[in-house]
């Protein structure tokens, strides 16, 4: 099964880095560090390291920080689709860490994405090779000009993959809730599975309760919304069941990276119960509880296995089931 995973790839550049002092001063500094980042990219990573043939279409810049990103994608096994690097800079986003691990960023993004092919031999020969799955969002789905041609790509696949999206929510990249939350409505006929943290959908929708927002989201067409809360776990709403799973017990280094990899175990799980692709999909209509316990402990698992360790470091699928018993490795 392939996934094709549609945004951006950045590097992150982290300042504010604490380093323990030497033995002798026992004075901290700290410093800045890079990797790469962007939630479509380390999403696309964290599949790769659960097992997953998995290809990205990004926007990647031809320059040092392009290579690093490149380097990056081929040693987690991620293709990137043609078209991907270009002659532009690279984006960035500079993260500062907080007290409690969380990050406030600062992005230097440039959107732009290959459109699909016009021709139709070439358009005939992507869809006899279809991905089974199709996961975007992030500032991707928002930004000019790379938002039409990701619309585009949703359209071309959507007779024969899943889709699945997390906002992931930077107002101050994207615009206003009301710019957002239109350009999402327009989407959701075009989307099987939502997920989104508990801030994400506040920041969209205002404090209500975020099953009021899952509820609206199920009658608009999506057939999973899954909400997270970070140390309070998440939340899995279908049509006809909303389960509450704990989060995974962790010391946490930094939160980095650890909604995406929930995001790629979310993807991974379903397609391990046989519920990715158009018509498999379908299968979240009459998904059992004891199902989303199962699929939500996994994605539990690892975002708590990432939050323990530095930057956006997804776990493989063997660190995962090293870690918890919670979920069954049979239905799963």
């Amino acid at each position: 099964m392939t996934v094709l995973v549609i945004g951006e790839a950045l590097l992150d550049i982290f300042s504010g880095i604490h380093v323990p002092g030497s033995a002798t001063s026992g004075e901290e500094s700290t410093e800045t560090v890079s990797s790469p980042g962007g939630s479509p990219l380390n999403v696309a990573v964290g599949l790769a390291r659960l097992g997953r043939k998995t290809q990205l279409l990004t926007r990647i810049g031809s320059d040092a920080f392009g290579e690093k990103i490149i380097a990056h994608c081929r040693q987690a096994g991620v293709t990137l689709m043609p078209g991907s690097v270009t002659g532009e800079p690279t984006s960035t986003a500079t993260a500062t860490l907080r007290g409690d691990g969380s990050a406030n960023y600062d992005f230097r993004i440039v959107s732009s994405y290959p459109h699909p092919p016009q021709d139709s031999r070439s358009r005939e020969k992507l869809l006899a090779n279809a991905p089974a799955h199709l996961h975007f969002g992030s500032l991707g789905a928002h930004l000019k000009p790379g938002n039409t041609a990701v619309k585009e790509w949703l359209e071309f696949y959507r007779g024969s993959a899943s889709i699945s999206y997390d906002p992931n929510v930077r107002l101050q990249v994207t615009g206003s809730p009301a710019k957002m939350r239109a350009e999402i409505t327009s989407l959701l006929p075009l989307i099987h599975i939502f997920k989104a943290s508990a801030e994400d959908l506040s920041a969209l929708y205002g404090n209500r309760p975020a099953s009021e927002t899952a509820r609206e989201l199920l009658d608009a067409g999506v057939l999973l919304v899954v909400v997270t809360a970070g140390k309070d776990g998440l939340r899995l709403f279908t049509r006809q069941h909303e389960m509450t799973i704990p989060a995974a017990k962790a010391t946490v280094v930094d939160t980095v990276g650890a909604g995406d990899s929930l995001m790629s175990a979310l993807i991974d799980g379903l397609g391990r119960i046989s519920m990715l692709g158009a018509e498999d999909v379908k299968g979240l209509l009459r998904i059992s509880k004891a199902a989303l316990v199962s699929l939500g402990s996994y994605c539990a698992t690892a975002a708590g296995i990432t939050v323990t360790r530095r930057g956006a470091n997804p776990p493989t699928r063997k660190e995962i089931a090293a870690y918890s018993e919670k979920y069954s490795v049979g239905a799963l």
